[in-house]
């Protein structure tokens, strides 16, 4: 049965459409729900407009893209146009209290609390959420906290992800195409104006997972200790991460020498524990982190569909032949998993105005680079 699984995966030609079909679905579902909370255009209409637009964009590869010469210089011009919309985009929002955006006063009293050394899951925001962001995600946002906006953490990881597609992939017209596709990505053009962090978690385990590919490709473990410490924090951003690098390194830490295993869990161990400390030694005591802690925020789905999809990766991880399937089975699980999140908010009769759709923008730097991978299975390198 698996082994017929990863058969399928060697049919290029339909798994690029699967990989599209998620990336359109990440963006329709956002056009879906906020679509419906606007009367200018019908939201049928809406829909069927935007559908339109996303075949068109999967089309425009072949019958655009490839034919107009692409160079690095224009890559570049695109990365540095990009970066500065985007930065002009995490200053748009003025007032995200009365337009009822809960995640820029979230990110930025989690961070002060932080530093301080307060507890921080015991805090209600103005919409009465208390914050989830484990250490991980801290690390990663105190720093643009710092200089005064975290809605830097999206241009931050625009560039990140196109820096690695652009060293990653040797094709300019590829190279383009998928920082195009984040570029313009709804989910993605949100959250910058949100001062959200979400998707940057994943784009940064999409990231680390090619650059460390590209880098270590013969074995994975050779840096075993700054691969336990980078791991420790990035394990420790959204719970749902663990996922793709279970797929990614599971085998090849199965088949690693003995000594290897020792550094990579004493780092990994140390850099997770140091970072759990700093975030639950404020609290009052045990029971209180009990009643009190960002895992019950950040559980997606039920505990048993979590865990039929964290033993469904584990078997996986075995069967991998390359790192194309590893982003491949990440897209498809990560997507899965939080479209499961989604039923069950239906099913609970959750307002509709109130469903934690843009979950599913999880698999989204993880779909652009699976089909990247594709587009390079047929690409043409006259260019480079």
């Amino acid at each position: 049965m698996i082994n017929k699984i990863f058969a399928f995966f060697e049919n290029t030609q339909i798994m690029k459409y699967i990989m599209f079909f998620i990336y359109i679905i990440i963006n329709l579902l956002f056009i879906v729900k906020y679509g419906i909370r606007q009367d200018i255009i019908p939201i049928y209409l809406l829909i069927i407009l935007f559908c339109v637009s996303q075949i068109l964009l999967f089309k425009s590869y072949d019958f655009l893209f490839k034919k107009i010469k692409i160079t690095k210089y224009f890559v570049c011009i695109l990365t540095f146009l990009c970066v500065c919309f985007y930065v002009f985009l995490s200053h748009i929002m003025k007032d995200p209290y009365q337009l009822k955006i809960d995640r820029w006063q979230t990110i930025e009293y989690s961070l002060d609390y932080w530093i301080h050394g307060k507890y921080i899951y015991d805090t209600r925001n103005f919409m009465g959420n208390v914050p989830s962001y484990l250490p991980g995600q801290l690390v990663f946002l105190v720093g643009f906290y710092l200089l005064g906006n975290v809605g830097y953490i999206q241009v931050a990881s625009l560039l990140l992800f196109s820096c690695t597609v652009i060293w990653a992939f040797k094709n300019n017209h590829i190279k383009f195409y998928g920082i195009f596709l984040l570029a313009i990505s709804l989910s993605f053009l949100y959250e910058a104006v949100c001062k959200s962090d979400f998707i940057s978690s994943f784009i940064v385990a999409s990231v680390f997972m090619l650059f460390w590919h590209k880098k270590f490709e013969r074995n994975y473990f050779e840096k075993s200790i700054l691969l336990g410490f980078i791991l420790g924090i990035i394990c420790l951003t959204r719970s749902v991460v663990v996922i793709p690098l279970i797929l990614f390194l599971l085998k090849p830490f199965w088949e690693t020498d003995r000594k290897q295993k020792i550094k990579f869990i004493t780092a990994f161990s140390l850099t997770v524990g140091i970072l759990l400390a700093s975030v639950l030694l404020p609290a009052e005591n045990f029971d209180y982190i009990l009643k009190h802690n960002p895992l019950k925020m950040q559980g997606q789905s039920n505990m048993f569909v979590v865990l039929f999809f964290l033993v469904v990766s584990v078997c996986f991880s075995f069967y991998v032949k390359n790192i194309k399937q590893v982003f491949y089975l990440s897209t498809i699980i990560v997507f899965c998993l939080m479209c499961d999140h989604i039923i069950e908010q239906v099913i609970k009769g959750y307002d509709s105005n109130f469903l934690n759709i843009t979950y599913v923008a999880a698999a989204l730097p993880f779909s652009i680079i699976s089909y990247c991978f594709l587009l390079n299975d047929n690409a043409y390198d006259s260019n480079d």
